[in-house]
């Protein structure tokens, strides 16, 4: 018999330019002896196996490894599968990359599910909607691989892979029900589907799980859910670990402060009233009612009040000396804003350096004096400290003296 093209000669599936390249040949006989081994392991017929694989690279027939190893471990513990699926998984998948490798890896139940899968994932945009639902959305669910053939067979799969974070709180916070996905098809059939109603659910069941915001909100996480926003919650978070005593519950009138701080925060408040928690919160165990009151009245002054507002700012920038909450709202109650705001370092001088009526009187007359000294010496002052305050050189007067001319320019401007 002559051979005209020996390359088109096929011995068992396998051409002669493979079976004279030594590298194939020292391939396929791996492959083969892996064939045997796995045959074993999975309860498959090894010649099968060895027919199947005969044109397969070598990334397919990790693949078909990857699978047969899993399997083997599933069965070990006595989970019950046909290895018919490790078959058809291998026909669906021409070629595998690292999302179904992945995929596989991740699957916690059994092969017949992952075929299902894989014949409703067949592009590598639903293989990354599945390898996000086993990874973030769906882990640790018991019935994930069912979740995830519901969806992709469900009539909203386009929008289901093309918008998962529109829905993805609702699969977190539904997912060990029955019906989840047909559940959530009759909302969107319906148009009563929310995003932000289960988004705020999964928020505030996530902040609840910390035992602290739970016991100091016991009774509050609908009220919370319907006024959640990101910054609220955040917010929440804060005030509780700043202001509420640990394992106590507050009373209803302080749980009730708390949610209406909560409610009146939006994004231009935000970044001021967490400032204000950091600088007056302590490490004092005892009931602080009356300091949350105090810092209800100052969220309150400031978001009606912009020159409130700007005082607060140059306070918390400037690190202004007062003790708590309440001596700032009675400073703020007794001084001019605009003009304390113009002359905020002759103000801040005045309030560290006086108390009392002589704090109260100077807040109004001397605000235009730069080298205030107060008749009655704070008690909480020490010698030191005084001395700083009182004691400048000539450069530092220097300075002053400009500053408060400028500051008087600005001010004869605005009042005209």
């Amino acid at each position: 018999m002559q051979i005209n093209n020996i390359s088109n000669l096929n011995i068992k599936g396998l051409s002669i330019n493979k079976l004279i390249n030594p590298n194939r040949m020292k391939q396929y006989k791996y492959m083969q002896e892996a064939c045997y081994k796995m045959g074993g392991m999975a309860g498959l017929s090894s010649s099968e196996l060895i027919d199947l694989t005969k044109n397969a690279d070598v990334n397919q027939f990790d693949f078909l490894r990857t699978m047969v190893n899993k399997f083997h471990k599933q069965n070990f513990r006595t989970m019950e599968d046909d290895s018919q699926h490790i078959l058809n998984i291998y026909s669906i998948v021409n070629k595998p990359s690292a999302l179904h490798f992945d995929i596989v890896k991740r699957t916690k139940d059994s092969f017949g599910s992952l075929e299902k899968i894989f014949s409703l994932a067949q592009d590598e945009k639903s293989l990354e909607f599945v390898q996000n639902l086993q990874y973030d959305i769906l882990k640790n669910k018991q019935n994930q691989s069912k979740i995830i053939i519901d969806l992709l067979s469900s009539n909203y799969r386009e929008l289901y892979i093309n918008k998962p974070e529109r829905y993805s709180s609702y699969l977190k916070l539904h997912a060990d029900e029955k019906d989840v996905v047909k559940n959530l098809d009759s909302l969107l059939d319906s148009g009563k589907y929310s995003r932000f109603k289960s988004d705020a659910q999964l928020a505030i069941r996530k902040l609840m799980k910390q035992k602290r915001i739970e016991t100091a909100m016991a009774g509050k996480t609908s009220t919370l859910e319907k006024l959640y926003t990101e910054e609220r919650a955040n917010f929440l978070s804060n005030i509780i670990k700043s202001f509420i005593p640990v394992k106590t519950e507050p009373k209803e009138n302080t749980k009730v402060i708390v949610v209406d701080m909560y409610g009146t925060l939006n994004k231009k408040n935000a970044g001021l009233r967490q400032s204000i928690i950091s600088r007056f919160k302590t490490n004092k165990l005892q009931d602080k009612t009356n300091e949350l009151k105090e810092m209800q009245i100052l969220f309150n002054k400031i978001d009606t009040n912009p020159e409130v507002e700007k005082f607060v700012k140059k306070a918390i920038n400037k690190d202004l000396k007062v003790d708590s909450i309440a001596e700032l709202n009675e400073v703020i109650d007794n001084v001019p804003l605009k003009k304390a705001n113009v002359f905020f370092n002759n103000a801040k001088r005045i309030i560290e350096l006086s108390s009392g009526e002589e704090r109260k009187t100077a807040l109004v007359k001397e605000l235009e004096n730069p080298f205030f000294t107060p008749r009655v010496k704070k008690q909480n002052l020490t010698r030191m400290f005084m001395s700083n305050q009182t004691s400048d050189n000539i450069f530092t007067k220097f300075t002053k003296i400009i500053e408060n001319k400028y500051n008087q320019f600005i001010y004869s401007r605005m009042a005209a």
